[in-house]
């Protein structure tokens, strides 16, 4: 637990516990649609590889568990539920040139592999660098094909090596929290369950139930079938409307937040204006990643 300096063992003003409330529900947001902007960037990064003529790649690193129910209960925003439902229809994020083969490129010549490197992160004289709290200094890429692809996503890339430091590094939340015992975020859960029922599905018993719903209905389905596909998107854009209105209704964001920055409160109420400009970040640069994926 992050210890409140200065503060001894005092509670927290109600102004910090509403702020760290705040910072939470946006380091939540960002950090579901980042998963997605990571992916989108993969893609576009392999895509400008492969148009300078690279065609043989390495496994990409496995991404990370997806949070569990118990983890972090949060709906699609709602919004976006009504635009693309939980992003699940497979021609949203389309197949880019080149495959990744270890074995392949384990054979390749040390040339390829310099060149490779080097067009994918460009010159190391190339690097945007922020210097941490602690003293420790980051760098990214400011050329190559990973930092022209970051710079169409996220802009002033010096903005986004700090705000992205602060909520990965920063910020610390209560993953570990075994937020579901929380009285407020049971109650919350009652009422979306009892919504959900309400709004025809009666089936739907746990958190992950709807989206997995919505996953099925792609099972099976030809990815050229574009009716078919259509018929499920409509499906499922219904189905993360219908959760994300009774996660709203019921107030469980809030409930989940608030449960999770307990014992936090100082850390986020300090980076609260941060996380949400890094919300915002990420929500953008997911809109303008899907624009470079259909260019």
């Amino acid at each position: 637990m992050v210890g409140l300096s200065g503060c001894g063992d005092d509670p927290a003003s109600p102004d910090a516990e509403a702020a760290a409330t705040r910072a939470q529900m946006a380091w939540d947001s960002a950090q579901q649609q980042y998963k997605e902007v990571e992916e989108i960037e993969r893609r576009l990064v392999r895509r400008c590889l492969a148009e300078q003529g690279f065609q043989i790649f390495p496994e990409d690193a496995p991404p990370g568990d997806e949070p569990t129910e118990r983890q972090r209960p949060v709906s699609p925003d709602l919004t976006d539920a009504a635009r693309v439902g939980y992003g699940l229809d497979p021609r949203r994020l389309p197949k880019v040139e080149g495959a990744a083969d270890n074995s392949a490129y384990a054979k390749t010549p040390d040339s390829y592999k310099s060149k490779l490197t080097t067009a994918k992160y460009g010159p190391e004289s190339e690097k945007v660098s922020f210097n941490a709290p602690d003293g420790a200094k980051v760098a990214i890429p400011r050329a190559g094909c990973l930092g022209e692809v970051r710079s169409g996503l996220f802009g002033d890339l010096n903005e986004y090596i700090r705000l992205s430091f602060t909520a990965s590094n920063l910020v610390r939340q209560g993953t570990s929290r075994e937020i579901e015992g929380d009285a407020q975020v049971q109650a919350a859960l009652d009422r979306w369950r009892t919504c959900v029922q309400e709004a025809g599905y009666p089936d739907i018993k746990g958190f992950a139930d709807m989206k997995e719903k919505a996953r099925q209905l792609y099972k099976n389905i030809d990815p050229s079938n574009g009716k078919a596909l259509d018929a499920a998107l409509a499906t499922e854009i219904k189905i993360a409307t219908a959760e994300a209105t009774c996660t709203k209704s019921a107030g469980l964001d809030q409930a989940v937040a608030k449960a999770q920055a307990e014992g936090f409160v100082e850390s986020l109420a300090k980076y609260e204006a941060d996380m949400v400009a890094w919300n915002a970040m990420v929500r953008e640069a997911l809109k303008k990643g899907q624009e470079m994926l259909k260019a």
